[in-house]
C-alpha cells in the first residue's frame, strides 16, 4: 500500500544566470491541486512541499525539510544529502544529453536541412500528446533535434531581460541558436489555451525573422493526418529555402571567380 504521495508545488527551475527569475507557468504550479481535487485523495497522505528549484542546495533543503520533516521524520543534513544526489544526477543526465546532440549535429550534413523542435517537455516528449511528431518527422526524412539536446545556456539573452518563464528562456535561447545556424530551422510545438505561449510565439516569429519555420499547435481535436499534411509541407519550404542558399553561395564564388 502506498503510504505517501509526493506531489510538489513546483515554483521555479534552475537558470543559467542568478538574475533571470525561472518561474514555471501557473498550469505546472497548480498541477498538485488539480490532481488532489480531481482524485479526491485523503490529505494525510499527500507530501505537497512549495519547491523552487532556483535555490542555492541549503536554501533548498531548509524549504523541504520545514515541510515534510513532521510526517517522514527526516532531518535537513538528509534532506540535502538528498537534493546534492539529485542535483549531481540531473547533471550527469544533462551533460549526456549535450553529449548525444553534439554527436548528432557533428555526424549530420550541412547541406541538409535540421529541425530543432522546441516546446514543453510534457508535450514535447508524450507521443499521445505530439501524436508521434518524432516518428512523423523520421517517416518523411526529416532529422529533428529536441531543444533539451543542446547546450544554449551561454546564448545571450541580454535583448530579453523580462523574461518570467524559465520555459520560454530555455525556448527562446533555442530559437537563437537556430537563427544562428544556416541549415537549422525551428518547429515550435504548443497547445491550444497555453497562456504563456501566446506572448511567446511573438518574440519566437521576432527572433526567426525571414526563416522558415513552424509554429505547431495541437489540441484535442487535433489529427494525425493534418499534422502530416503540415509537416510535409514544411518539409518542402526548408528544403527550398536551403537550395537557394546553395545557389546564393554557387553564384557568390563564381562572381568571385570573374573578379579573379
Amino acid at each position: 500500500k502506498t503510504q505517501y504521495l509526493f506531489l510538489p508545488t513546483i515554483v521555479t527551475m534552475p537558470t543559467p544566470q542568478p538574475s533571470e527569475t525561472g518561474f514555471y507557468c501557473p498550469m505546472v504550479q497548480s498541477n498538485s491541486y488539480m490532481v488532489r481535487a480531481a482524485l479526491e485523495i485523503d490529505p494525510a497522505m499527500i507530501l505537497k512541499p512549495v519547491i523552487h528549484l532556483s535555490y542555492d542546495p541549503d536554501i533548498l533543503a531548509i524549504e523541504i525539510a520545514e515541510q515534510i520533516q513532521s510526517k517522514l521524520h527526516v532531518s535537513r543534513k538528509a534532506v540535502k544529502k538528498a537534493i546534492c544526489h539529485a542535483l549531481e544526477k540531473q547533471k550527469e543526465f544533462d551533460e549526456e544529453l549535450y553529449r548525444v546532440g553534439g554527436k548528432i549535429l557533428a555526424r549530420h550534413d550541412p547541406d541538409k536541412p535540421m529541425v530543432v523542435v522546441t516546446g514543453r517537455p510534457y508535450n514535447l516528449y508524450d507521443e499521445n500528446l505530439n501524436l508521434r511528431l518524432g516518428r512523423n518527422l523520421a517517416k518523411i526524412g526529416v532529422t529533428a533535434l529536441p531543444m533539451d539536446f543542446l547546450d544554449v545556456s551561454s546564448v545571450d539573452f541580454s535583448d530579453f531581460p523580462s523574461m518570467y518563464w524559465g520555459l520560454g528562456a530555455r525556448i527562446l535561447r533555442t530559437a537563437k541558436f537556430i537563427q544562428a545556424n544556416a541549415n537549422c530551422f525551428g518547429l515550435h510545438l504548443t497547445n491550444f489555451g497555453c497562456g504563456a505561449d501566446s506572448f511567446l510565439e511573438h518574440f519566437y516569429r521576432h527572433i526567426m525573422g525571414d526563416s522558415p519555420y513552424l509554429i505547431l499547435e495541437l489540441d484535442e481535436h487535433s489529427a494525425a493526418a493534418g499534422v502530416m499534411t503540415r509537416l510535409e509541407a514544411f518539409k518542402n519550404v526548408i528544403e527550398n529555402a536551403m537550395q537557394k542558399m546553395r545557389d546564393r553561395t554557387f553564384e557568390l564564388g563564381s562572381d568571385l571567380k570573374l573578379a579573379n
